[in-house]
């Protein structure tokens, strides 16, 4: 810290060596901090438990082994302090560090989106019934009933254009943007690269559902499972970037239910099987060998088992908004996307329940910072990074139906391939001038694509200014990325 810095730093160790109550002159998070901590001080406390796979992990890292520490109450690792200066000093750090970080004007978030938001997480909510208590708790059952998340392709045409309409709605109303400027700001890092990634995004679909629900009832959120179209011979010519889903793949969505809709950097726009690579089932089962969340959650998962970097790469292949930490979200594919990454992760719960014999309720990482369990997560007033958790979601709110799987995939989009005996997308079709084949979408040496349209993606793509990206796996062989690295090997494209 700098000299401005350490005074400061003494006067607010001093605030809070004489504040009576704590909450008259600090921040609540900074209080808290202080006061969950100052039992360590002159006292014997318990060492952080390290396993095998962390010490494995931290050896690769090049971090200690023997890390002095200790366990908080909520389960957080926290330095030893051994005087109640050492705490507060400590606890300021904490927040010091944050303020200079976080900057909320950044953010642009309204009190109108703030108040919209607000009432759904209130509406969420039921008191605790303790008289005179403000406390409250998530309510046993949703506003709007309970709910069954299919794969999209699944819905039958009316479902799917009834979803459709409540999502156009929402963006004429101004809801869709509310949601979609919440996924940025402080929970590209609070939300992701660690453990709360999980638990901050169920619950954040919890709440855009139930905002759905509001409009129409008969309305649920569907996912959509990347695995079948990852598994087509060609996965860019898939049915849901077709008018009839998602609308087109390649440059700016001029048709479909999001045709030319705007976002705060310009037309949504995509570029397809540009780079990285879809989400697979051989992903899907990586996560299914483990038994324990830090085995597939940042910053203790193997990349062979990292859960978040396979969510990742589909936000790099759509490309576009969704290739962006901050503009994700103002694409709808968005949405449907993690819905999937939340089926697969109560895959991985209920294989933890059934066969690990792990309660995944409790399973949360012991980390600190954001990530830690019972911080209060951003942006979603009144629940803790661990309510995400909570097993009352898919016992009360909402369940999914399993993904199509063989002979029958009851889907007019979707066929069985018998010979691997999996579901599969069908083709959509594709327009006079779209690449039908994977070398296609080949690039000569000087970064421009053979085909007029995939260059052109790639052009209007480039023109956005997306910001901070998502970093995902590297490119397969069926991407535009993919072939141009075939290219320059010398290896002839498919």
């Amino acid at each position: 810290m700098d000299a401005f810095q350490k005074i400061t730093a003494f006067l607010c160790v001093c605030a809070i060596a004489h504040a009576s109550p704590l909450e008259t002159f600090l921040a609540p998070e900074l209080t808290d901090c202080v006061i969950r901590l100052s039992a360590f001080a002159n006292t014997t406390v318990p060492k952080a438990l390290v396993s095998v796979l962390d010490i494995k992990q931290r050896e690769n890292a090049g971090r200690p082994i023997g890390l002095d520490t200790a366990i908080d109450y909520a389960g957080t690792e926290v330095p030893i302090l051994e005087t109640p200066e050492d705490v507060h000093m400590y606890c300021i750090k904490q927040f010091m560090w944050k303020e200079e970080i976080v900057r909320w004007e950044d953010y642009n978030i309204t009190n109108t989106e703030k108040d919209l938001v607000n009432g759904l997480l209130e509406s969420m909510m039921e008191p605790t019934g303790v008289e005179h208590s403000r406390s409250k708790r998530q309510s046993v059952t949703p506003p709007t009933g309970r709910r069954t998340r299919r794969e999209y392709r699944r819905l039958s045409d009316g479902e799917r254009n009834a979803f459709h309409t409540v999502l156009q709605t929402m963006k004429t109303n101004d809801q869709y943007n509310t949601f979609a400027n919440y996924h940025r700001g402080i929970v590209t890092t609070s939300a992701h690269n660690g453990p709360n990634f999980l638990g901050w995004h169920r619950v954040y679909l919890a709440l855009f559902e139930e905002a759905i629900r509001r409009i129409n009832r008969q309305v649920s959120l569907p996912y959509w499972d990347t695995t079948l179209d990852f598994d087509m011979v060609n996965p860019a010519n898939t049915i849901v970037f077709s008018p009839a889903f998602f609308g087109r793949g390649l440059g700016r969505v001029t048709d479909g239910p999001f045709a030319n809709w705007v976002t705060p950097i310009g037309a949504l726009t995509r570029n397809i099987a540009g780079d990285s690579t879809l989400m697979t089932k051989a992903n899907i089962r990586s996560i299914l060998t483990r038994c324990r969340t830090s085995e597939i959650t940042v910053p203790t998962a193997l990349d062979q088992f990292n859960f978040e970097l396979f969510h990742n790469s589909p936000h790099v292949w759509v490309g576009g908004q969704m290739s962006g930490t901050n503009t994700a979200a103002h694409d709808p594919v968005f949405f449907l996307f993690h819905a999937f990454i939340d089926y697969v992760w109560e895959l991985f719960r209920i294989h933890q329940l059934r066969d690990c014999r792990v309660d995944p309720s409790l399973d949360y990482p012991r980390v600190t910072g954001q990530h830690a369990s019972r911080r209060q997560m951003d942006m979603l007033t009144g629940y803790r990074n661990i309510d995400g958790y909570r097993s009352y979601w898919t016992q009360n709110w909402y369940n999914y139906e399993s993904s199509p799987s063989c002979p029958n995939c009851n889907s007019p989009y979707l066929r069985c391939d018998t010979v691997r005996s999996v579901c599969v997308s069908i083709e959509r079709t594709l327009a006079a001038n779209e690449p039908a084949s994977v070398s296609g979408m080949a690039m000569f040496e000087d970064g421009q694509a053979v085909n007029s349209m995939v260059s052109r993606a790639r052009d209007e793509v480039a023109m956005l200014d997306i910001g901070p990206r998502f970093e995902g796996l590297p490119a397969e062989p069926r991407t535009q990325m993919g072939q141009a690295r075939l290219s320059r090997s010398g290896v002839a494209s498919p």
